[in-house]
């Protein structure tokens, strides 16, 4: 019997090692590179802060303070305190990270291609939407 929770823990394993594979290269981990990606796609339309970080790749605080913590010591972050409320830092990438993602971005585009090329364009939506509906209604807050 194969069981969904086991499909999922692999199927991300591999994605987890293929990202880390292609971030070694930079001197980056896996998540180093999607959080530089996910910063890079949005900043322009609003800032960024850590509580958005855990929100969007689902971990706890503590981790996103510890990778934060280790992407501004190594120059690809900088925190800084927001406008509009004082108790808040904005992160913004530096030099050296929007340098690393014009090499980052290819490789998610044609991640997300593949993908399509394996599933099939309608297989790959419908498949995200069941998972992102399985993460909600499992998730706990």
């Amino acid at each position: 019997m194969k069981r969904l929770g086991l499909v999922l823990q692999r199927v991300q394993n591999t994605l987890n090692r293929n990202v880390d594979h292609y971030a070694h290269q930079f001197g980056l981990t896996g998540m180093q590179m999607l959080i530089i990606e996910y910063i890079s796609s949005f900043a322009t339309q609003t800032a960024i802060y850590q509580k958005d970080i855990e929100r969007e790749f689902n971990i706890r605080k503590s981790t996103a303070t510890n990778i934060l913590n280790l992407m501004e010591q190594k120059g690809l972050i900088i925190r800084r305190i927001d406008d509009q409320d004082t108790r808040l830092k904005a992160i913004l990438l530096t030099t050296k990270s929007l340098e690393l993602e014009q090499k980052i971005r290819p490789y998610f585009i044609n991640s997300e291609e593949e993908t399509a090329r394996i599933l099939g364009s309608e297989a790959k939506i419908e498949l995200i939407e069941n998972l992102q509906k399985l993460n909600d209604t499992l998730r706990e807050d």
